[in-house]
């Protein structure tokens, strides 16, 4: 608005603007740069058009890098929603939190550039980037392999780190996580004890430290910054690793670790009767973990009737707080929806969300023009 103010207010055009092709030319970059930070991504692409100078400054990776550290951080859930007739996952939608705790009727749509080409899992996510998994289906040996995309911007990589492993060591038992460290992104890969590591600026992998336990959850740490979810109960890593033990004494059902708002988080089932988790105040020090809260799944609106054998197959999953986090969302592998629990009120809703969707497998995420 504030430009074609200057286009349509008078019939002559003051003296100092007829010397302009363009009216933004008449505003010091400096202050186009300061206004283009408040903005989201989407609405600054559709400014790449309004001139070749614009275009040039919003690609420049000095603005790039800006905008991702300045601009108000509207996060994202990846959801992956779920073709029950093919049998597939149909692509992946990014949904604002905002929206999701709004908790209103809503049917997701894929947009193009949300696909997942020839991959079939979702890593993870760190700065904008998408991190994807992708193997070969034929009989004998897999190939394996990872692509690099923004959903907002439409990039999609070639395919990177391909490598390929014995059919005994099955897709379903890599357990993956995607990271950014040393100014480049990595993708830590854990399968049967062996751990390897892909750098994307030198486009290899290579082996390190053997795990000396069975791994059911796990995450990546570098520079003792906890970088992305997961966790087995006790082991990180820093290129190399150490172990990390759980609070003491806690029931060992159903365990899953997390980071939100960049603090650790273990949590699990207790008697059958309440869902805990432990918050590590002070990364790496054991003694700092804190019972965060401990809820009853009657306040969680969870049904135990008749779990029996099927109570130790029922999983919760944090998956992220609210901006002002009073409501955390949380994922079972047994409901159709996610779980929002108020933390003020200890109150629980249910998401309103009419696709099938794969809610134990979403995953936080930033838009930028990361590429």
């Amino acid at each position: 608005m504030l430009f074609k103010h200057f286009s349509s207010s008078t019939t002559t055009a003051p003296s100092n603007m007829a010397e302009h092709s363009n009216p933004t030319d008449l505003f010091p970059n400096d202050l186009i740069t300061k206004i283009l930070l408040l903005l989201n991504v989407k609405s600054i692409l559709r400014f790449k058009c309004v001139s070749k100078s614009w275009n040039t400054l919003i690609s420049d990776s000095i603005f790039i890098k800006l905008h991702l550290q300045l601009s108000p951080q509207n996060k994202h859930l990846l959801l992956i929603p779920f073709d029950p007739k093919n049998n597939q996952n149909s692509g992946i939608v990014s949904f604002p939190i905002c929206r999701l705790l709004e908790n209103k009727s809503v049917t997701l749509v894929n947009e193009p550039n949300m696909h997942m080409k020839d991959c079939s899992r979702v890593i993870g996510s760190c700065n904008g980037l998408v991190c994807l998994l992708g193997f070969s289906s034929t009989i004998g040996p897999q190939d394996i392999w990872i692509r690099l995309c923004n959903p907002i911007t439409g990039f999609v990589s070639e395919k990177l780190g391909s490598f390929r492993q014995s059919r005994q060591h099955a897709f379903k038992r890599l357990r993956c996580t995607f990271c950014y460290h040393n100014s480049t992104y990595k993708v830590v890969v854990y399968c049967c004890k062996e751990v390897k590591v892909f750098s994307l600026s030198e486009n290899s992998w290579r082996n390190i430290q053997k795990f000396p336990l069975f791994i059911f959850n796990y995450m990546v740490v570098f520079n003792d910054i906890p970088v992305n979810e997961g966790v087995n109960e006790g082991v990180y890593l820093r290129e190399t690793y150490r172990q990390l033990l759980p609070p003491l004494g806690f029931d060992v059902v159903g365990p899953t670790i997390a980071v939100l708002m960049e603090c650790l988080y273990f949590s699990y089932h207790f008697e059958r009767s309440h869902f805990v988790m432990w918050k590590m105040t002070e990364f790496g020090v054991e003694e700092s973990w804190t019972q965060f809260f401990k809820i009853s799944y009657q306040n969680l609106q969870v049904n135990t009737f008749g779990w029996g054998v099927m109570y130790l197959r029922l999983f919760l999953f944090p998956l992220c707080f609210s901006e002002n986090g009073d409501t955390l969302i949380l994922a079972s592998n047994k409901e159709k929806q996610a779980i929002l629990y108020n933390l003020r009120d200890g109150t629980a809703t249910r998401t309103i969300v009419t696709n099938n969707i794969k809610w134990y497998i979403s995953k936080d995420y930033v838009e930028s023009f990361v590429q």
